[in-house]
């Protein structure tokens, strides 16, 4: 009777451990799937029953692992650039075939939310004509013009950055990512949503507590850790530079259309992108 009132305590704590663990790791891998399904285009499946009990909200809990889905992202990018290096190709037409691949991965994600961006605060003068052209699916001249440069910009930056070894443009393409990523967390939890803004996914652009800007970095931290180890002063530099954009931007939006949306958001993790890209080429 002594050993069985002594152990079936322990049992049940052990138990109940077990369950928290698996309840932890069936979360954390629903935050992380979830954040691929958005940002990506590759097929994952999400449960919709279970003790995790799947809901809508899932994808605001997922907001921490964009940081770290977005350096996965950048990694395969580097990954293909680096193999059409070694195959010998030109810097120029592997950086170009890098970026394809990407844009096939992600759908275009952010190429997308980039050129409407640009499009609606080059053609739209109020607030309404910018939200209307956001909706617009049709592609204006200063879209398609802001996604020739930009695009540009990061071919070339990538081929320049790849002449200072494979080492530092592996770290470049992935930190540039994965911060960029970090740099829509910023936006969500210092910017409000555009709150009359009709949409089918209201909590898209919700705004976010700094916790989640904290967590989202810790949790991507072994993938842009090298970027900055390998050279600091180039980080540090870029970091100041991103920094300023983004300042400059939220005060832009907020000004001429009170708050953010998808494209907004999209639009500041695009250029951060390309702030990291570009310096990555002082090395």
């Amino acid at each position: 009777m002594v050993n069985e009132s002594d152990e079936s305590p322990k049992g049940a704590r052990e138990q109940s451990e077990d369950r928290m663990g698996k309840s932890w790791i069936s979360e954390s891998w629903i935050r992380f799937a979830t954040a691929v399904q958005f940002l990506t285009r590759i097929p994952i499946k999400l449960p919709s029953d279970g003790n995790s009990s799947y809901d809508p909200q899932w994808f605001q809990r997922s907001l921490v692992c964009f940081p770290l889905v977005g350096g996965l992202i950048g990694l395969a990018t580097a990954i293909a650039f680096l193999a059409a290096i070694w195959v010998g190709l030109s810097p120029l037409v592997a950086a170009l075939i890098a970026v394809g691949m990407e844009a096939f991965l992600t759908g275009a994600f952010h190429e997308d939310a980039f050129a409407d961006t640009w499009d609606a605060l080059g053609g739209g003068w109020s607030r309404e004509q910018i939200l209307e052209i956001l909706k617009d699916s049709r592609l204006g001249t200063y879209g398609t013009l802001a996604l020739v440069i930009g695009t540009g910009i990061r071919v070339t930056s990538i081929a320049e950055a790849g002449s200072s070894g494979a080492l530092w443009i592996l770290a470049s393409i992935v930190g540039a990512a994965s911060v960029a990523r970090i740099a829509i967390l910023i936006m969500m939890a210092t910017t409000p949503p555009f709150s009359d803004r009709s949409s089918k996914s209201p909590t898209l652009t919700d705004r976010q507590p700094l916790t989640t800007v904290v967590v989202g970095t810790l949790v991507s931290l072994p993938l842009w850790i090298g970027w900055v180890l390998l050279d600091l002063r180039i980080a540090i530099l870029s970091i100041l530079v991103s920094g300023i954009f983004l300042f400059l931007f939220r005060s832009m939006i907020l000004r001429r259309v009170g708050g953010t949306t998808g494209d907004l958001l999209g639009c500041s993790a695009y250029m951060t992108q390309l702030a990291i890209l570009m310096l990555a080429t002082l090395r």
